[in-house]
């Protein structure tokens, strides 16, 4: 069964500045949600990438990570 909903917090009346952050939290759920999508679809792509890597053969992985490396040195 569901508690009723109450101005209180843990049997104390809330504050307006409580009430106030609670609109301010409440009103960042969009970008929550914008964040969230983003790191699903990050985490797709590193999935693909990894499964992508796994079919690679040693030479390839070799090269690559020569290429990296070379990569690495020019940067500094």
């Amino acid at each position: 069964m569901l508690k009723p909903m109450t101005n209180s917090h843990e049997g104390e009346p809330r504050t307006p500045e409580q009430i106030a952050e609670l609109f301010t939290i409440a009103a960042c759920e969009i970008e929550a949600i914008e964040q969230l999508t983003g790191c699903v679809v990050q985490l797709h792509e590193v999935q693909a990438a990894k499964a992508q890597l796994a079919t690679l053969t040693p030479a390839e992985v070799r090269a690559a990570l020569e290429f990296r490396r070379g990569a690495v040195g020019e940067a500094l």
